[in-house]
């Protein structure tokens, strides 16, 4: 079970309306274990994917749109790159199920770099202002992470 469907995450971090099918549940549940349960801790990660009544605006003013921009990051390039192949002269019964055609142009590699960089700058401040959040709600299953400098490292464990 994830927090967030593929509708969410094209409401909220897309700017244009794209196929449902082009975002993958698998990458949506990537990106909640990666970002999202770590932000929260793993115990009160499982409440709230137990409790979700208990926790409505965390999850719709917080992790929503928070994960939503992870999602697109994770996403950007493959979209990209894949759809990008879709042109006139490829498949033209395939093309407009899968992207505007004549917006189907090979992105150059500087602006994917750009593009994805823009989206993860929005993501992690989402993320802070998730965290900060989970904070000053003093939920009692949330655990502060502890962190500690190994070798010049910072390291952060999370219960």
């Amino acid at each position: 079970m994830s927090l967030i469907s593929a509708s969410d995450v094209i409401s909220l971090a897309y700017l244009t309306g794209i196929d449902r099918s082009l975002v993958k549940d698998e990458v949506i549940i990537t990106a909640e274990l990666k970002y999202i349960k770590p932000a929260l801790t793993a115990t009160l990660y499982a409440d709230i994917l137990v409790n979700p009544a208990s926790y409505t605006t965390l999850i719709s003013d917080y992790i929503k749109p928070c994960l939503a921009f992870f999602v697109k990051a994770s996403l950007l390039n493959q979209q990209l790159l894949e759809t990008a192949q879709y042109t006139p002269g490829a498949d033209p019964a395939a093309s407009h199920s899968l992207i505007e055609v004549t917006t189907a142009v090979l992105i150059p590699p500087g602006h994917r770099r750009d593009t994805l960089k823009e989206v993860l700058s929005i993501a992690y401040a989402k993320l802070t202002i998730l965290r900060e959040y989970v904070i000053a709600q003093n939920y009692p299953l949330y655990t502060i992470p502890a962190s500690r400098r190994i070798a010049g490292f910072r390291i952060t464990t999370n219960s």
